[in-house]
């Protein structure tokens, strides 16, 4: 008998569409977990007490892209670039990762997605780069999104390595804050020509924690950005 493929859960955000508040999520993101084997399931913001059973019944998360993360959370003052911020969803997922890190649940951040696991974790964020950043290359591109616009290295001692085989990738960049302060159990792994941080993962090499600045949902046709979902699939199956 076939083994079920590992359901993964993707948290969503409320948004109004068409005058009805409605959950939306970019379609990308489950085509890239079906194409590396799992199954996804959308993870609505819901009460603190169904969001532990809905994680507690997966077997790995992604949390996707969005707004900016509300600086409430790492202790600090909004500065005149933030955008965009909702402080329940801020907290509806950062309950969703420390229950994932509390029960050994592999997670995937993608852009908000890697800067709110560092938050949940205890890490801070650089609310604007181009204020905080000497000589920044440009984070938010205006080209298509399945156009990388920069290049990022990696870590040949990282995990992030292991999975890709290569120590630099052309990626594709629509962010405009990055880590600051890693979270105690989390490891930069990943960086931009302008040191600003690209990746995260965890340093627990036995718990499959990864973060990466980029789309890689968008850039599925590339190995090794496919690596990246298959690696979360493959630690969901364990």
């Amino acid at each position: 008998m076939k083994k079920a493929s590992p359901m993964i859960m993707i948290t969503v955000s409320s948004a109004e569409h068409n005058g009805n508040q409605s959950s939306i999520l970019h379609r990308k993101y489950s085509d890239a977990i079906i194409q590396a084997g799992g199954l996804p399931v959308l993870l609505p913001s819901v009460n603190k007490g169904l969001t532990k059973q809905m994680i507690l019944k997966c077997d790995g998360i992604v949390l996707p892209g969005g707004d900016d993360v509300d600086p409430f959370f790492y202790q600090e003052h909004p500065t005149p670039e933030l955008g965009i911020v909702n402080r329940t969803q801020d907290e509806f997922e950062i309950q969703a990762v420390r229950l994932a890190e509390q029960n050994k649940k592999p997670l995937l951040g993608i852009c908000r997605g890697m800067n709110i696991i560092n938050v949940a974790l205890g890490g801070t964020l650089i609310q604007h780069i181009p204020a905080e950043t000497e000589k920044p290359v440009k984070h938010k591109q205006e080209a298509p999104r399945k156009v990388p616009t920069h290049e990022v290295s990696i870590k040949k001692s990282s995990s992030l390595y292991e999975l890709t085989g290569t120590p630099a990738l052309q990626v594709n960049s629509f962010h405009h804050q990055s880590v600051k302060s890693a979270a105690p159990p989390l490891l930069p792994c990943a960086f931009a020509p302008d040191g600003i941080v690209e990746a995260i993962e965890s340093r627990n090499k036995d718990h499959f924690i990864l973060g990466v600045q980029w789309h890689p949902e968008e850039l599925t046709a590339s190995p090794e950005m496919m690596s990246i979902f298959q690696a979360l699939i493959a630690a969901a199956k364990k």
